[in-house]
């Protein structure tokens, strides 16, 4: 039950957010720089994407800079903010490549094996159920894709007390429990790094394994 009610209380946090989130200071000092770390990590692995998903995709930032860096792929963004998701039909409506559908990280309504590219930045501490959502991405990720995610890289003092990891919602990992669930998922992971930008970042970039490898 306290989880319900927090995620009722962020919910409605960024659903007030949404018509103001693309002017606020954070873009530029935080999250278009973690944007890029996280598409250029995605070039240096693979090739252009087909299909690109982006999972609390927010008013739909990530995929508007990854339309530009990449002229073919359709876009699609998941987000439960219904209000975020809102904006960003409201600004790419008219863009036939762009997909936007409120939904949760842990039951995502896109079919097996339909993407080659997913993303997560800056929201994987939200996810209430960060095992289920990993195995989600998993599933909708053609063998061989590639799953790039950036979240906080969660400070000492929030690893030393587990409790502190639940406040407000937030369920923050260590470096090598996102690592752990990934590689539970069956996504192999090819890349690492932390990094800091106003934030401590920690980023992995992990493959779908293919059948038989």
């Amino acid at each position: 039950m306290y989880w319900v009610r927090i995620s009722v209380r962020l919910m409605r946090l960024f659903d007030q957010w949404a018509p103001s989130y693309d002017h606020c200071l954070l873009q530029k000092t935080i999250f278009e720089p973690v944007h890029d770390a996280v598409l250029d990590e995605f070039s240096a692995a693979g090739g252009p994407p087909r299909e690109v998903l982006d999972i609390g995709c927010g008013t739909g930032r990530l995929l508007e800079a990854a339309g530009r860096r990449w002229s073919s792929p359709r876009l699609t963004g998941i987000d439960v903010s219904g209000a975020m998701i809102a904006e960003a039909r409201r600004k790419y409506g008219g863009e036939g490549r762009f997909s936007f559908q409120q939904a949760d990280a842990c039951a995502l309504p896109l079919r097996s094996a339909s993407f080659d590219g997913a993303f997560s930045t800056y929201s994987f501490h939200y996810w209430k159920d960060q095992v289920s959502g990993v195995r989600e991405v998993a599933r909708v990720l053609q063998p061989g894709g590639l799953f790039v995610i950036a979240d906080v890289d969660a400070p000492l003092l929030f690893v030393a007390n587990p409790l502190l990891k639940w406040i407000d919602g937030f369920n923050f990992r260590r470096h090598e429990e996102i690592q752990r669930l990934l590689l539970e998922a069956e996504l192999a992971v090819v890349r690492s790094r932390r990094f800091c930008r106003f934030t401590p970042v920690q980023l992995f970039v992990a493959r779908k394994k293919r059948q038989g490898s």
